[in-house]
């Protein structure tokens, strides 16, 4: 009954409370998320600036992992607050099973293939040496942990969906917690420790994860919570799996592209060394941190918009879109505006040369200007997840990757020198978010409101 009375609070009351209860919890957890990367990177940059372009570069292959987890976890939070919205508990209780296994298998292809390919796909992208070397001893580590990582990131979206986001929020601080605490221990072999060097950092990833996925197991297979549900007699049904991949699809291929997109930023970067690796890995982490209320806040924005959509509450759908927006950037303005005004005490945290401390300021500076615009594209497509729209989501991505940010960064590179790399992400976020908010209103006020765009 409490369960019941959850998911319903979800249909009436107040957006902005609502959007703050879910979204809170999950700030929270992302921020441990990326104080994980922040701290992993502030400890690797002290093996010095080449481990820090190592660790920045492999993150490119973390992030298709990660990309494909979410995919696959965004489509199953959508279905899920979709069936719930509409009322159909045994449904919403069978798409459990269904992601357990769907991660699981994944997770192990994903594995074996990334530690395959991981040698071949990095020397295409420029690395060498010293730094492919560093590059494989981390990621070694994470591609055995994959199939935890992912079972781990798509059981966190089965809460979610249910509209529960303090129990991903628990398992995020457990994890990131043990990270954090065996990161120095592995990587300087303090105490009884072995020195691993960067691959400490991998081993001290995955005791976090393995943790947190335990943890995870006991909340759902003997607390039963946020539903009792039991992974035997699994029969896939076509319906479900249809119903995730709708938007988990769309969603995982497009971070997957961002992931690619991403590589394309250092292999245009190739010219100017590694250095200049070095200054886009400092960038992207400071825009990771200030990007933290924006991701909570859009992911509040799907799960309600889910809700009310399954139960056709079209008016609340609409409030869900605003409020969001309003809240998110108001969050993550005031972050990108302290950024700006202190470039060099932020790149100072990571660089140890002072030819990158003054390039990675430069360059924090003219990207800090437009992170904040960020919020109004990351709720627009939260909200294309919870209305179920996967195509539109993965346009919207490929727009913002291809047609704006590989061309805007590459003869941007050929014009300005680092100078255009740097101006050509900050634009990209400008006019994405401008492009987004004018069609999503037009899908809202043209297909959502004349029933031509059904919930199921």
């Amino acid at each position: 009954m409490r369960r019941q009375r959850d998911n319903s609070e979800l249909l009436s009351g107040s957006i902005l409370k609502h959007v703050f209860r879910l979204a809170l919890p999950m700030i929270v957890a992302f921020m441990f998320v990326t104080s994980y990367h922040f701290i992993d990177r502030y400890f690797v940059s002290q093996l010095g600036d080449v481990a820090t372009a190592a660790i920045g570069m492999a993150f490119i292959v973390q992030m298709v992992v990660i990309a494909i987890g979410v995919g696959v976890g965004s489509g199953v939070n959508s279905y899920i607050a979709r069936n719930l919205g509409a009322g159909d508990e045994e449904t919403a209780k069978s798409t459990v099973k269904h992601a357990f296994y769907l991660a699981a298998g994944i997770g192990t292809v994903l594995g074996i293939a990334g530690l395959i390919l991981q040698k071949p796909l990095f020397r295409m992208l420029g690395a060498e040496g010293e730094l492919l070397e560093l590059i494989v001893a981390y990621l070694t580590i994470i591609f055995i942990f994959t199939p935890v990582n992912l079972l781990a990131v798509v059981l966190n979206n089965v809460y979610q969906g249910w509209g529960d986001t303090m129990s991903p929020m628990k398992f995020m601080l457990l994890g990131n917690f043990l990270n954090l605490i065996f990161d120095p221990l592995l990587i300087f072999g303090y105490g009884p420790f072995p020195e691993l060097g960067i691959a400490g950092a991998g081993y001290a990833t995955a005791i976090g994860r393995c943790a947190a996925l335990l943890y995870l197991f006991y909340k759902l297979l003997i607390q039963h919570r946020p539903v009792q549900v039991s992974l035997t007699g699994f029969r896939p049904d076509r319906r479900i799996i249809r119903g995730i991949f709708q938007v988990g699809f769309p969603s995982t291929l497009s971070q997957v592209l961002t992931s690619v997109a991403m590589g394309f930023v250092f292999w245009v970067l190739n010219p100017f060394g590694t250095d200049a690796r070095t200054v886009y890995t400092i960038v992207f982490t400071y825009e990771m941190v200030v990007f933290l209320p924006a991701i909570g806040i859009s992911q509040a924005v799907s799960i309600l918009t889910g809700h009310n959509f399954g139960a056709r509450q079209l008016d609340r759908v609409n409030q869900t879109y605003g409020t969001g927006i309003a809240v998110a950037f108001g969050m993550m303005a005031v972050p990108a505006a302290i950024i700006f005004l202190s470039p060099h005490t932020f790149a100072g945290i990571f660089a140890r040369d002072p030819h990158v401390l003054e390039l990675a300021a430069r360059a924090l500076r003219i990207t800090a200007a437009g992170f904040a615009f960020s919020s109004i594209y990351l709720c627009s497509v939260a909200s294309f997840q919870g209305l179920g729209l996967g195509r539109q989501y993965l346009i919207a991505n490929l727009m913002r990757l291809y047609f704006l940010q590989v061309p805007f960064t590459y003869f941007g590179a050929q014009l300005l020198q680092l100078d255009g790399v740097w101006g050509g992400l900050m634009a990209v976020n400008i006019i994405s978010a401008l492009v987004l908010l004018i069609w999503h209103r037009y899908i809202f006020n043209y297909q959502i409101l004349s029933g031509k765009i059904q919930p199921l």
